[in-house]
């Protein structure tokens, strides 16, 4: 009779295991930040929530803070490699690239909300965080004038820059926002769709009004 295998082969490679319980802290962190505070998350609520070890924990990521940072660095490369693709994307015209750009931004940020909120914490608490989410957000702006201005086929002028800068820091000022639940209104909540819709069609305005020559764009694409 032949022999089965032995335990050790039954189970997937070290590294594979290793990845898989990397993810699932990094997704268990991301659920229990969506319930309340980093501050208020232990090592032990982390791994507990993903099934794997305080140990295995030190091993990946050290400390909290660290974890916390990764989560962070994390959500950055996604949401930079995503809006650069939106940018460079020639099957979607320069005209319609903002609207997709802001709905990135906001799955971005309702997928990190809790991240975000904690971020934001630690940003007035003097954590210097938020710079790194500032950069990639003036990488996305930067990479998008320039196709901008590649379609026009002339640069921007300085006026141009600066209004298409405010509408992109009145998005992503609006987001936080609402992000941070800081919304108050009369009667009935914004509901979500509303707010979708309402905020694509102000950011396009926007974008729109920064541009002498709109009626251009598109023309070189």
């Amino acid at each position: 009779m032949t022999a089965g295998p032995a335990p050790d082969e039954l189970k997937p490679p070290l590294q594979q295991r290793s990845a898989a319980a990397h993810r699932r802290m990094v997704q268990a962190g991301l659920r229990l930040l969506e319930l309340r505070d980093i501050d208020q998350i232990s090592i032990r609520d982390i791994v507990s929530e993903a099934g794997t070890s305080v140990g295995s924990f030190y091993h990946r990521f050290g400390t909290k803070e660290q974890f916390f940072n990764h989560l962070i660095d994390d959500m950055i490369a996604r949401r930079e490699e995503a809006a650069m693709g939106e940018v460079a994307d020639q099957s979607v015209s320069i005209a319609s690239t903002a609207e997709v750009l802001a709905r990135g931004a906001m799955k971005n940020f309702r997928r990190h909300a809790g991240l975000l909120r904690s971020a934001v914490k630690w940003h007035i608490g003097g954590d210097r965080c938020w710079e790194r989410i500032n950069r990639m957000a003036l990488r996305i702006i930067d990479e998008y004038q320039r196709r901008l201005s590649e379609s026009l086929g002339r640069p921007l002028d300085a006026r141009e820059r600066e209004r298409i800068n405010f509408a992109f820091e009145w998005l992503y000022g609006l987001l936080l926002h609402r992000t941070l639940r800081l919304h108050a209104v009369r009667g009935p909540a914004v509901s979500d769709k509303v707010f979708e819709e309402e905020t694509l069609r102000n950011f396009q305005q926007l974008i729109e009004r920064a541009v002498s020559d709109w009626g251009t764009v598109g023309a070189r694409d």
